[in-house]
C-alpha cells in the first residue's frame, strides 16, 4: 500500500529527474552554439593605448562558456516547494551557478537572493518574501550510460521528516512485470524497492581525498557566505563544521560576475571603484587565498574548480612562498641576481630571542614601528634644517614653505606629506637640476685634467668597472658608507660592456662618497664598491680638497632636496636601513635579540615578516594621503606602483591559527583599501605552530573591525569522536566549543581504538593491517585512510613495513613525503602530522602518541586534537610503551579493536 509520503517522494523524484534532464539538454544545446566573443562585437575598436575592453569581452565570453559547462555537468542541486505569501503553491529549482531558462521550470542561482531558499529547512519561513517552505530536496546529479540520476538524494518534508533516496532513477523504475511474477526468485527482490528510501539523512563514507562537496550550505553557513563583499570576518568553529567550504562558497558568490543576481548594487560599485583606483586584474581573478601548508593548498584546489572559477597556483598560496616573492620582486627587500636588495634571507634565526618574539610578535612590531616613525621624522627634520641653513637663498625660501608640511611627526603616520609636497615639487626639481649642473662641472673638470695626464684613463676605468661587475656577488655586501646605504635608487647593473652613462655614474658616486666622508672626517669602507673603486683611482685621479668640499656641500643639499621631491620613495627605501639600526640597538639593550646576525644583510623569515608589514603599512598610509588629496596623483610606477599592483579585492585565509598576527596583518594589508574584503577561518584549538594565533582577542591587533562569526554543526565526525575531541581540548586548557551534530540517523559511530608497546615498524604495521581489514569488512570497501607520524624520517620506513603486511589483501601503503598527496584513493597514505591541517579521512591512525607528547611538550594536545579530528568515523592510536599519564583520562573513550 503506497501512502501519502511515498507518493510525495515519488512526485518530487520524477519532477527532479525531469528538470535535471531538461536543464542538461538546454545547456548542451547552448554550448554547441556558443562562440567566443572578441573585438568584433565592438562598434569601434581602439586598442593603441588600452586592451581592457577587448580582454573584458573575451573574459565575459569565457565565463559564459564555463558556466554552461558547469550547468551541463551538474544541472540543478536543489528543489524547493513553498507556499507564497498569497497562499499559492510554487516550486523552484536551484542551480549551483548561473542558470538557464527552461520552459516549465522556475530556476534560480544559489548565489542569488532567491537562491537562499534552498538552505532553509522545511516548515520554516523565507523571510524576505514571507515564503513557507513545504519541502526541500538536495540533489546530487550524475550521468552514466543509463542516463541521469541523483544518488543519496536528501528530501525533507514538512510534517513527515527527512528521507534519503538511494537512487531516484531506481525509485522511478517500472514495477515487476507479470511475466516476472512467475519467477520463483523474483521474491528476493520484493523488499529492494523499500530499501531505496530510508528514514533520515545518512552520512556518506569518504572514498577519496577531497573536501566534501556541499552545493547547498546549511542556514548558519548560508548567512555567513552572503555577508557583504567589504566585510572583514573571522569564521570560527570546531573541526568538520564546513569553515573552508563556507569560505570557498563565499568566494564563488563574490566573484560570480557572470551571474547578474549574485552581487548587489553596493558591491558592484565597490568593484568599479577598486578597478578605477589601481587598474588591477578584473574582479573575478582579483583574489588570493593563503594556506599554511602545501598539502592543504593542493587539497582545496579541486573544491575551487567545482565552483567554476580559476584556482591557479597564483591564487592559492602558502605564505612562505608568497613572502619571498613579494619581498624580492615587489618590495625590493631581498637581494637579486643583479646584486641589488638590502637583505639575504637565511634559515638561521638563533640570534633572535625566540621566546619573546614568538610570545609577543605584535609587541615586537609595534616597537619597530614606533622606532621607524621617530627615526624618519628626525631625518626629515634634519634635512629641513640642512637646507634652512644653506647660503642659497632659494633653498632657504623653499625650506620655509616645507616647514608646516613636515613639521608634525604624525604627518608621517598619516601619510599626508607626499600629496602636500606636490604643490612645490616643480620648485624642488628646478633646484635639483641646478645642483646637478654644478656637480657635473666639477666632475668634468676633474676627468678632463686626469685625461690630459693619462689618455688611457677612460678605457682603463671601463675595464675596471667591467671587472667589478664580474665580481659583483662578492665583498660589497657589508658596505656601510652612506652612499651604499642611501635611499636613492641604486645603479642599474653593469653589463659586460660598460656604457658611457654607467661609467660616469659610477665615477661620480665614488667621488661623492669620498667628498662626504672627508667632510665628516671619516673614510669610505674599503670593501664597499665605492671603496674599491677609490682605491684603484688613487689620490691623483680625484678632485682636489676644495672641490671635494664643494661637492660635499652640494651633494648634501641635493640629497636632502631629493628626499623631499620623492619623499614616499625615501621613506619606503629607508625601512631596511632603519631596521638594521633598530636590530643593532635593541640587541645592545638585550630586547628581542640575543646576538647580532653573522652579517648585517642576513635576515630570518620572522624578521622579514616584520619588515614586509612595515613596508605595506607605510605604503598604505602614503596612498591613503593621495586619495584624500584630489589634486595629487599617486605614482603608478616605482615601489608604490608595485605595491598598488599587489592589492586584491578579496583576501582569504584558511587555518589562520597557524599564522602569526604579523603574517595575518601582512595579508590584511594586501586587501584593496577601497574594498577591505578579508575573510579568515580557523579553530584556536587546532594551532600547530608556536607563533600562531593563540586567542580570538589577538585579532583586534590585526584589525579592530573584524567581525566574529561561528558555526557549530560538525558534519565530519561521529558522536563518539566529537566527545573524544572535546575532552582532548580540555586537556590542553581550551574552552569547550559549542558543537552540534547534524540531524542524521548514523551519528553515533564506533569507539576509537588504541594499542600499547608497539615500538618498531613491523609491530606497528601488523596492528595497522589488522585494523584496516576490520574497516573494510565493516564498510564493505576501502575508504580513505591516513596514518600520521610525528617525524618525516618515519614516513617511508613505515610505508615499506606496512606494504609487507598489506600484500595479502592487495592494498598498498604510500609514503607521502613532505606532505605530497600521491597514489590512488585506495592506497593507505602515510603523512607527517604537521602537513595534514584541514584534511579529512574516513579513518586515521595516530602513531607513537607518547613520543609526540615527549617531543612537543607545549603542543602535544594540539597535535592529538588535530590528528583525532581528521577522522570521520575510525580512529586508532598507538604508543611505543605504556599510556602516558597525560592522556590516561581519555581511556573511557577507547576500545582495543573494533571487533570487540
Amino acid at each position: 500500500m503506497v501512502n501519502a509520503t511515498d507518493e510525495k517522494i515519488e512526485q518530487i523524484s520524477k519532477d527532479a529527474i525531469d528538470c535535471i534532464e531538461e536543464v542538461a539538454k538546454k545547456a548542451e544545446e547552448a554550448l554547441l552554439h556558443h562562440r567566443r566573443a572578441g573585438a568584433g562585437v565592438l562598434a569601434t575598436v581602439h586598442t593603441l593605448n588600452h586592451f581592457a575592453p577587448v580582454n573584458s569581452i573575451g573574459a565575459i565570453s569565457d565565463a559564459e562558456r564555463l558556466a554552461l559547462d558547469r550547468l551541463r555537468a551538474q544541472p540543478v542541486v536543489a528543489r524547493v516547494e513553498y507556499t507564497s505569501s498569497d497562499g499559492k503553491a510554487e516550486v523552484i529549482f536551484v542551480t549551483r551557478g548561473t542558470p538557464i531558462a527552461v520552459p516549465g521550470f522556475r530556476i534560480a542561482s544559489y548565489n542569488s537572493r532567491l537562491g537562499k531558499i534552498a538552505a532553509i529547512a522545511a516548515g520554516e519561513t523565507y523571510d524576505p518574501d514571507d515564503f513557507v517552505v513545504e519541502s526541500s530536496t538536495k540533489l546530487f546529479p550524475k550521468e552514466d550510460r543509463e542516463g541521469w540520476d541523483s544518488p543519496d538524494t536528501e528530501i525533507h518534508l514538512d510534517g513527515a521528516g527527512k528521507f534519503t533516496v538511494a537512487s531516484l532513477r531506481a525509485l522511478l523504475a517500472p514495477q515487476i512485470t507479470s511475466r516476472e511474477e512467475d519467477d520463483p526468485f523474483a521474491a528476493l527482490d520484493a523488499g529492494e524497492r523499500e530499501k531505496l528510501v530510508s528514514v533520515g539523512i545518512r552520512r556518506a563514507v569518504l572514498s577519496h581525498i577531497a573536501l566534501r562537496d556541499r552545493p547547498i550550505l546549511d542556514q548558519q553557513q548560508d548567512e555567513i557566505f552572503r555577508l557583504p563583499l567589504n566585510v572583514r570576518c573571522f569564521l570560527s568553529g570546531p573541526p568538520g563544521t564546513g569553515k573552508t567550504t563556507t569560505l570557498i562558497r563565499r568566494l564563488g558568490q563574490k566573484t560570480a560576475v557572470d551571474d547578474p543576481e549574485a552581487l548587489d548594487a553596493r558591491e558592484q560599485s565597490l568593484i568599479r571603484q577598486a578597478e578605477e583606483d589601481t587598474g588591477g586584474p578584473p574582479h573575478r581573478t582579483s583574489w588570493i587565498m593563503f594556506s599554511p601548508t602545501e598539502l592543504l593548498r593542493q587539497y582545496v584546489k579541486e573544491a575551487f574548480a567545482r565552483e567554476g572559477f580559476p584556482a591557479t597556483d597564483y591564487h592559492i598560496r602558502t605564505w612562505n612562498d608568497y613572502r619571498r616573492e613579494i619581498a624580492r620582486d615587489y618590495l625590493r627587500l631581498l637581494r637579486t641576481g643583479t646584486g641589488s636588495g638590502p637583505f639575504i634571507e637565511r634559515a638561521s634565526d638563533d640570534y633572535l630571542d625566540l621566546e619573546s618574539t614568538t610570545a609577543d610578535p605584535a609587541g615586537w612590531f609595534d616597537d619597530f614601528d614606533e622606532y621607524l616613525s621617530a627615526s624618519l621624522h628626525s631625518e626629515i627634520i634634519d634635512d629641513l634644517e640642512a637646507i634652512t641653513r644653506s647660503n642659497n637663498e632659494q633653498l632657504a625660501h623653499l625650506a620655509r614653505k616645507l616647514t608646516p608640511i613636515v613639521g608634525e611627526r604624525e604627518a608621517i603616520r598619516r601619510g599626508t606629506i607626499s600629496p602636500k609636497i606636490a604643490n612645490v615639487r616643480e620648485e624642488i626639481k628646478a633646484l635639483l637640476e641646478q645642483g646637478r649642473t654644478e656637480i657635473g662641472k666639477i666632475i668634468n673638470r676633474t676627468v678632463n685634467r686626469v685625461v690630459l695626464n693619462d689618455t688611457h684613463f677612460l678605457s682603463a676605468l671601463k675595464k675596471q668597472l667591467e671587472a667589478e661587475a664580474e665580481h659583483s656577488e662578492e665583498a660589497h655586501e657589508e658596505a656601510d658608507d652612506d652612499t651604499e646605504l642611501d635611499d636613492e635608487e641604486t645603479d642599474a647593473p653593469i653589463a659586460r660592456t660598460v656604457s658611457r652613462a654607467q661609467a660616469r655614474s659610477r665615477y661620480e658616486r665614488a667621488i661623492i662618497a669620498l667628498a662626504r666622508a672627508r667632510a665628516r672626517r671619516s673614510s669610505v669602507p674599503p670593501k664597499s664598491k665605492n671603496g674599491q673603486l677609490l682605491a684603484w683611482l688613487g689620490a691623483e685621479r680625484v678632485p682636489d680638497a676644495e672641490q671635494l668640499n664643494q661637492l660635499a656641500i652640494i651633494s648634501d643639499e641635493q640629497r636632502s632636496l631629493g628626499r623631499f621631491t620623492s619623499i614616499d620613495r625615501h621613506v619606503l627605501r629607508s625601512i631596511p636601513r632603519l631596521y638594521k639600526k633598530f636590530r643593532s640597538e635593541r640587541n645592545e639593550q638585550g630586547k628581542w635579540y640575543r646576538a647580532a646576525p653573522a652579517k648585517s644583510m642576513d635576515i630570518s623569515w620572522r624578521e622579514l615578516d616584520v619588515v614586509i608589514l612595515a613596508t605595506l603599512r607605510v605604503a598604505s598610509r602614503v596612498l591613503a594621503g593621495y586619495r584624500r588629496n584630489p589634486s595629487a596623483t599617486a605614482p603608478e610606477s616605482g615601489i608604490l606602483g608595485d605595491i598598488r599592483s599587489l592589492y586584491r579585492n578579496q583576501i582569504l585565509v584558511d587555518e589562520m591559527t597557524d599564522f602569526s598576527v604579523v603574517q595575518l596583518s601582512c595579508m590584511y594589508e594586501l586587501t584593496h583599501p577601497l574594498v577591505k574584503s578579508f575573510f579568515i577561518c580557523g579553530d584556536i584549538n587546532q594551532r600547530l605552530t608556536p607563533w600562531g594565533v593563540r586567542s580570538n582577542e589577538q585579532l583586534d591587533w590585526v584589525e579592530p573591525q573584524i567581525e566574529r562569526r561561528s558555526i557549530t554543526v560538525a558534519y565530519r565526525q561521529s558522536a563518539k569522536l566529537v566527545a573524544l575531541a572535546m575532552d582532548v581540548a580540555l586537556l590542553g586548557g581550551s574552552k569547550i566549543q559549542d558543537i552540534e551534530l547534524p540531524d542524521r540517523v548514523d551519528n553515533d559511530g564506533v569507539s576509537p581504538v588504541w594499542a600499547t608497546c608497539l615500538n618498531d615498524h613491523d609491530s606497528i604495521a601488523n596492528w595497522l593491517s589488522l585494523r584496516i581489514r576490520e574497516i573494510e569488512r565493516m564498510v564493505g570497501k576501502v575508504p580513505t585512510i591516513a596514518v600520521l607520524v610525528n617525524e618525516e624520517n618515519i614516513v617511508e620506513p613505515l610505508a615499506n613495513s606496512l606494504n609487507t603486511h598489506l600484500q595479502e589483501i592487495n592494498l598498498s601503503a604510500v609514503a607521502c613525503k613532505d606532505g605530497k598527496i600521491v597514489g590512488n584513493n585506495r592506497d593507505i597514505r602515510i603523512f607527517n602530522i604537521e602537513h595534514i591541517k584541514g584534511l579529512e579521512f574516513e579513518a586515521v591512525f595516530f602513531i607513537g602518541l607518547d613520543q609526540t607528547i615527549e617531543k612537543f611538550p607545549d603542543l602535544n594536545t594540539k597535535y592529538l586534537y588535530v590528528g583525532a579530528t581528521r577522522a570521520a568515523n575510525y580512529l586508532g592510536v598507538t604508543f611505543t610503551a605504556g599510556i602516558p599519564e597525560e592522556v590516561r583520562t581519555l581511556a573511557k573513550h577507547f576500545d582495543d579493536s573494533w571487533s570487540s
